[in-house]
């Protein structure tokens, strides 16, 4: 398709005019540079404290600005090279470097950065807006300040609220304590704390601690008395002309003194300083950067901003309120805690909320549950109702045992009380003989008397054991002998054993094994196996023994009843703990269920088996009255030459 001449003009002069829009736009955007900015500190740059300054300067200017911007840093160090600053090189060194390089804001931070700028660099940035911080209002009186000159200063009663703070929470003060450096600015701002002690109007003494070593100085503040308050006005330089950052000393000054000292500077609380109306350089470098920001979106020719004058707040550490046991209702209004612990509700509020949760739940649960409850309930005081009647069944079947057993045993109470009533009457008659004569000798006599008690209190014995055995009371808890249980149950059955020619041999613990319990069970616990084993070697035609053992181990005591007879046959074995099962003619079969009952209610166990070397053994082991750590050796003791012992402690 063709295109007419004068349309392929208009077209052509289109584009030319389109390039030279686009050409005349491009040469603005080419042009366009970062704001620049040239901070001028005082001291090191690298502290802590200035670091968090500059960083919250950078950020703030950057966000507000919305434009690219470029920081350009350097530190006089002025404590460390003092009198530098009236220095021509270090002028000529700020010429040469930033000659012919356009700087659009000068930021010094520090009153002697300040007047450096205005005295040496005025030349190099002529007429670049300056915008000072962190500057203090005394030395800023001895400036004169060109119209091009803003920024924040520190008021002079900057220390007046921090000195009515500590008077508040320390009113038993007795003496305030400033410390300070030799450097200029430590001699400012102790000039200050001084000056604002006067404007309170305290009337306590006041002691200045200027210019002293950090060796003098830590020794001194130990000494102080408890009743002190003591304010870190600054400490950059001591009396020997050494330099330091305040903040790496802080910590040790505060935790070195025997008092609370309170500071002006936000960084050190958390260091051990109690706290005071402080500072936040973070805080300050935000405010910096805003009115960095407000100068440089200024129309031309509109004035500088006012001087402004630095906000402070009171903020106090917690965990030195407690370390001092200063009241907090005595801080002042609107005072930041910080470091506070969690109040429990705090630390556990989400699993309180949770637990909350649960337990509603339950309740619902609880709530469906409760008719279940009322039912269970009935049948508990059933089952109750019941376990009662089976406890006392429980305790006449084994009061049937006792009486079942005094019944087994009569031949032996027959025997033990017929030898001490024959000797009563024997030695009776012999009295009245002598008594008789005509010259009765006192020393027979009483020997005679003698053996009447003796005699008597033995047939008393024998009558109480057997009394004991048919008692009806209810059981008794109290520490058991079983060494003793064992040899009352050998000497009450020695005539048994005799009757069925057998010997009873005692093998006891060398240290009484003592248990928890009734010793009128034990004792029928005891009997009870000792009858069975003199059953057992009633059948046996080869030695007849019985041998008792007692023994203690670390966990348990253990009474162990071998007897030389044929054993256990093993069709036998299953039942021998079913009731009313028994291998004796006219036996009640209830014997070994009423030691199981007694033995497992005093939380021991019973075991009834084959010996490997012959014959049958029970053992019952009970928990100790005292546990014992190391086994008990047994030994062998005989009965009094009633019985005979065993000459092989090896076939139990």
């Amino acid at each position: 398709m063709l295109v007419p001449p004068t349309e392929r003009k208009l077209v052509g002069a289109a584009i030319i005019l389109l390039l030279l829009v686009s050409a005349a736009t491009a040469v603005p955007l080419c042009a366009q540079r970062p704001t620049r900015l040239l901070v001028l500190f005082q001291q090191q740059a690298e502290a802590a404290p200035m670091q968090e300054f500059s960083d919250q300067l950078h950020l703030t200017i950057r966000a507000e600005l919305g434009s690219p911007v470029e920081f350009f840093q350097e530190a006089l160090d002025l404590d460390r090279f003092s009198g530098r600053e009236q220095s021509s090189p270090l002028t000529e060194y700020f010429g040469d470097k930033y000659r012919g390089f356009t700087i659009d804001v000068v930021v010094p931070v520090g009153t002697r950065a300040l007047r450096f700028a205005i005295d040496h660099l005025n030349e190099i940035f002529a007429g670049v807006p300056v915008v000072f911080a962190l500057s203090a209002e005394p030395q800023l009186s001895s400036l004169e300040l060109p119209a091009n000159v803003t920024g924040r200063f520190a008021v002079a009663s900057r220390f007046t609220p921090t000195v009515v703070m500590a008077r508040g929470l320390q009113p038993d003060a007795e003496r305030i304590v400033v410390i300070g450096g030799a450097g200029r600015a430590d001699s400012l701002s102790v000039a200050a704390v001084v000056s604002a002690v006067a404007e309170a109007r305290e009337l306590v003494p006041l002691t200045v601690l200027q210019g002293m070593s950090l060796d003098a100085l830590l020794p001194r503040l130990r000494q102080l008395p408890r009743r002190s308050i003591v304010i870190f006005a600054n400490y950059r330089q001591d009396g020997h002309g050494h330099v330091f950052d305040p903040f790496d000393l802080v910590g040790s000054i505060a935790h070195a003194s025997s008092a609370p000292m309170y500071t002006q500077l936000h960084n050190y609380i958390g260091e051990g300083a109690v706290g005071g109306f402080v500072t936040r350089l973070d805080e300050e470098g935000a405010q910096t950067g805003r009115l960095i920001v407000r100068v440089l979106r200024r129309r031309p020719g509109e004035e500088m901003p006012p001087l402004e004058a630095i906000t402070n707040s009171f903020v106090v550490d917690w965990r030195q309120l407690r370390r001092w046991k200063l009241p907090e209702a005595r801080l002042p209004q609107g005072t930041a805690v910080m470091f506070r612990e969690l109040t429990p509700w705090q630390r556990y509020r989400t699993a309180v909320l949770l637990a909350i949760g649960v337990i509603g739940a339950e309740l619902v649960l609880i709530g469906c549950l409760l008719v279940e409850r009322r039912r269970r309930k009935k049948a508990q005081l059933l089952a109750e109702a019941q376990y009662q009647a089976a406890e006392e069944t429980r305790r006449q079947v084994a009061h049937m045992g006792r009486a079942a057993l005094v019944g087994e045993l009569a031949a032996t109470m027959s025997h033990e009380l017929r030898q001490p009533l024959a000797a009563i009457r024997a030695n009776a008659e012999a009295g009245a003989l002598i008594v008789g004569s005509a010259s009765p000798d006192p020393s027979e006599a009483r020997e005679i008397f003698e053996n009447i008690v003796a005699d008597d209190a033995r047939a008393v014995e024998v009558i109480e054991s057997v009394r004991k055995l048919l008692q009806k009371d209810k059981p008794v808890v109290m520490t058991v002998d079983l060494n003793e249980i064992c040899t009352e149950a050998v000497r009450l059955l020695h005539h048994d054993a005799v009757l069925r020619k057998a010997t009873l041999n005692l093998v006891l613990s060398s240290t009484p094994p003592t248990v928890t319990g009734d010793p009128v069970q034990l004792r029928q616990v005891v009997l009870n196996l000792v009858l069975n084993g003199l059953e057992a070697v009633s059948r046996s035609e080869v030695r007849r023994t019985v041998a008792v053992h007692t023994e203690s181990f670390t966990d348990s005591v253990e009474v162990r009843v071998h007897d030389s007879g044929p054993g256990i046959a093993s069709v036998i074995e299953p039942h021998l703990f079913e009731s009313f099962f028994s291998t004796k003619e006219g036996g009640l079969g209830l014997g070994l269920v009423i030691v199981r009952s007694i033995v497992e209610r005093h939380g021991g166990r019973i075991r009834v088996e084959n010996h490997p070397l012959g014959g049958a053994v029970s053992r019952v082991q009970l928990p100790p009255a005292t546990p014992e750590r190391s086994r008990i050796r047994s030994v062998v003791r005989p009965m009094l030459g009633k019985t005979q012992p065993s000459r092989d402690a090896s076939v139990v």
